[in-house]
């Protein structure tokens, strides 16, 4: 029994050693308990930061990726917005998203991204909204575009009836008015929504379909240009003679004839500098003409007078002068081909020495068409 083996404690400790022992093996105990503690503790810190690391980084990416959408939808909208400043604002909301992104990782993990995510989705939404009313814009605009060119097809339509125009040129345009009824109606239910693309389209076609149906009109309108008015600087127009009362204007100092009130200014203006340089108003002998009065002068015979329907005195923007302007070689002639164009009025080609018909009293509006 004295030569046995001493019994020891699992940290190594001889049971019922000296003191001494007793105390180093205590304090191998503890710190064996300390090491444990800080690689727990290090392992435990470790997955922590991990993860923060990996949600700041998820994070970050998806802040990049939402700026990188503003960036490019900032640009798409250019020129398309109804209020400018909204772009204005999510511009600069991108421009604090990327000095945010260029921060240290310590510093987004300090003041996060849910407050840049939040204002930046704001400022994308009101540009977005901001397009949608554009879009509405340009689609109400384009559908009053389109009622004011319909409305011209339309009269070129019924005014050429009878009138000796091929019947497929006719079709021509009754088809273009038939698909722009179509689009129109298109253009309306997507006005009911806030589909940008949708609004988009409508607005394209709408412009579109205007443009066809004035090539249209005008193909019919030369066509019955062809057949009813025999010179080619005659321009047949449905509207020639048949001008409304409220459209016209009386000249002030010869009531009795009247211009398109559009065109009244400028001949009052030259006609207040006429009087200037000679002492008396422009002697007027003929002006505005309804259909019946021109087919009331129309001979075919002479080319004096052109046919109803392709004469400038029956759209209101011609005017017949006397008081010395009958003849080339006078005073008054020379000096309203001099200044008449000043306020807007001028002699045209087919009325001068060399022109088909030498009119030297035949004055006609800027805003005349011209035949070709």
């Amino acid at each position: 029994m004295t030569n046995a083996a001493t019994a020891t404690d699992p940290a190594g400790a001889t049971v019922g050693g000296t003191a001494r022992e007793r105390r180093e093996a205590k304090r191998r105990r503890r710190r064996n308990a300390r090491a444990v503690v800080v690689a727990t503790l290090v392992v435990v810190l470790a997955m922590g930061g991990g993860g923060l690391a990996w949600h700041v980084v998820s994070e970050t990416d998806d802040l990049a990726a939402q700026n990188a959408a503003a960036r490019q939808l900032l640009s798409a909208s250019d020129g398309k917005v109804a209020e400018q400043a909204s772009r204005v604002s999510l511009s600069a909301q991108i421009a604090e998203v990327d000095t945010l992104l260029a921060e240290p990782v310590l510093t987004r993990i300090t003041t996060g991204t849910a407050d840049a995510r939040e204002s930046l989705g704001a400022a994308t939404s009101a540009v977005q909204a901001s397009m949608v009313e554009f879009a509405r814009g340009e689609v109400t605009a384009a559908r009053t575009s389109l009622e004011t060119t319909e409305a011209r097809a339309k009269k070129v339509y019924m005014a050429t009836e009878g009138k000796g125009v091929d019947d497929v040129v006719r079709a021509r345009l009754q088809e273009a008015l038939t698909t722009s009824a179509a689009v129109d109606d298109a253009a309306n239910t997507s006005l009911a929504g806030t589909d940008l693309v949708a609004l988009e389209k409508a607005a394209l076609d709408l412009s579109t379909n205007s443009s066809v149906v004035a090539m249209a009109t005008d193909t019919l309108s030369d066509a019955q240009d062809a057949i009813t008015c025999p010179e080619p600087d005659h321009t047949w127009d449905p509207d020639s003679g048949k001008i409304p009362s409220s459209a016209l204007s009386p000249i002030p100092w010869a009531p009795t004839h009247f211009v398109r009130t559009d065109v009244l200014d400028g001949l009052v203006e030259l006609d207040a500098a006429y009087r200037k340089a000679f002492g008396e108003h422009l002697t007027i002998n003929s002006s505005y003409r309804s259909y019946e009065s021109q087919a009331a002068i129309y001979d075919p015979s002479s080319p004096i007078a052109a046919p109803p329907g392709c004469s400038n005195h029956g759209m209101g923007v011609a005017v017949d002068i006397g008081g010395g302007v009958e003849t080339f070689d006078t005073g008054q002639y020379s000096w309203l081909k001099a200044h008449a164009k000043t306020y807007g009025w001028v002699h045209p080609a087919f009325a001068e020495p060399d022109g088909r018909v030498p009119e030297p009293w035949h004055w006609e509006s800027v805003l005349a068409r011209a035949g070709e």
